[in-house]
């Protein structure tokens, strides 16, 4: 089956590309009888033997330590020997960065990139970076793409950003009915304070609020901040009052946060109330392989039950993940899948298009999208270009044989509107209204 499948996908694939490539492959002349039996010329692809760059932005520094093997190991050698398998001598090469996790420096590679003639990327991993960046991208002929930014500010038709990811108008919902569904009535929200968080947030008051919830207290800190002491004792007076009002199971903190958050919750061992609440998170705070490694126990502690897109259950993911965790020993998340996918249709519209000028391969991104069911699923996109609604699972940390991994502890389902808590894997039942 899996022979079969890929063979139909390589035709597909090859009739697509094909298209684009005729004229520069087929002979002149006659060729059938009453030709003039001259030798005929052959025009190469205009791409054929060269080397395709690409770029690839990592949110933070830490990032690098998957994202590396990621790209270098997975990504890069499947779509070169998909490019061989259908006749073409082409080399895909992504030259890979970071940007320390700061909008300025995400848009001073962006500039670099452009210096280099490398006018198509994967980055604008942070809303933040993404915002910095799209204004350059859009006035300079660039293409970026992004995998996991998901701001409703940056959800704009006919710029030069697209996203393998769907927005936060579908992730603060979820979030919302996350801690509902857990029996909190009442919750402190810590949050960065830029775009993203800033988005998220807006949109979860009213959902929250709709539901009978209670928000104490909003706490916003600069996106730089690494000494949350005063953000924990202000957190600290509000819960602690609360928690006599509610009862400790229906009070909870709902932290939108980034890698920082491993610092916060170190810190907020020395706040006892607010240390013996259940946490939740967003996006920003799965699969953290920091959190294992820098604050495994508090992690565990915490819990900090986050939401994260579901990606499809096929084949083709089950595969990938094999092979990435075996790679780097951690799970194989939506984001990260939605970077491959992201390299997929790079890949085969660079090829239909044979250039490598974004004014050539944008207008093919839609097409190529909608009609692509990658690792992350259907990848069809909206009309800003921006990845269609799914469902979100609900990540956690907890210790296993001595070690702290990350876990599926339940589901959002985007249709129902209703969590499924996975009360085995938790090992209890939440408790209700």
């Amino acid at each position: 089956m899996k022979g079969n499948t890929l063979s139909i996908i390589l035709l597909v694939v090859g009739l697509v590309v094909g298209a684009g490539a005729g004229y520069y492959l087929a002979p002149s002349g006659d060729g059938g009888e009453g030709g003039t039996g001259e030798p005929t010329t052959v025009v190469k692809a205009p791409l054929e033997g060269k080397t395709i760059q690409l770029g690839y932005i990592s949110s933070t520094t830490t990032g690098l330590e998957t994202s590396v093997p990621h790209i270098e190991e997975m990504m890069t050698p499947d779509y070169n020997e998909f490019a061989e398998k259908i006749g073409y001598d082409i080399d895909f090469e992504y030259l890979i960065d970071d940007a320390t996790g700061q909008a300025a420096i995400h848009l001073e590679k962006v500039q670099g990139y452009k210096s280099m003639d490398v006018n198509i990327f994967i980055g604008g991993g942070w809303s933040s970076q993404a915002q910095a960046a799209l204004s350059y991208c859009n006035d300079n002929d660039m293409l970026m793409w992004s995998a996991s930014s998901t701001s409703p500010l940056l959800a704009i038709s006919d710029d030069n950003l697209y996203r393998m990811c769907p927005t936060d108008l579908v992730q603060a919902p979820a979030i919302s009915e996350m801690l509902w569904s857990h029996g909190i009535k009442a919750i402190v929200v810590i949050q960065r304070g830029d775009a993203w968080a800033d988005g998220i947030y807006n949109i979860l008051e009213p959902e929250f609020q709709d539901r009978g919830g209670v928000i104490l207290e909003r706490i916003r800190y600069a996106a730089q901040v690494t000494e949350f002491s005063n953000y924990l004792q202000t957190a600290e007076e509000v819960v602690a009052e609360a928690v006599e009002e509610y009862g400790e199971e229906h009070v909870g903190v709902e932290i939108i946060s980034f890698a920082e958050f491993v610092t916060m919750m170190t810190q907020a061992q020395d706040y006892p109330t607010l240390y013996s609440l259940k946490w939740f998170g967003s996006d920003g705070t799965t699969l953290s392989q920091q959190a294992c490694d820098d604050a495994p126990e508090q992690a565990t502690n915490l819990r900090v039950y986050s939401t994260y897109a579901a990606p499809a259950d096929s084949e083709k993911f089950n595969d990938l993940y094999d092979r990435y965790y075996e790679l780097v020993g951690m799970p194989y998340g939506y984001y990260t899948a939605c970077t491959y996918d992201i390299g997929w249709l790079l890949a085969q519209t660079i090829l239909e298009a044979q250039s490598t000028s974004a004014l050539d391969v944008i207008p093919l991104q839609m097409r190529a999208a909608f009609n692509h069911y990658g690792a992350s699923g259907w990848t069809r996109l909206n009309e800003d270009g921006d990845r269609y609604a799914s469902n979100y699972q609900i990540w956690s940390y907890h210790m296993v044989d001595g070690e702290c991994q990350p876990y599926v502890a339940g589901l959002y389902n985007g249709v129902t509107e209703q969590v499924t808590w996975y009360t085995e894997e938790i090992g209890y039942t939440p408790p209700t209204h």
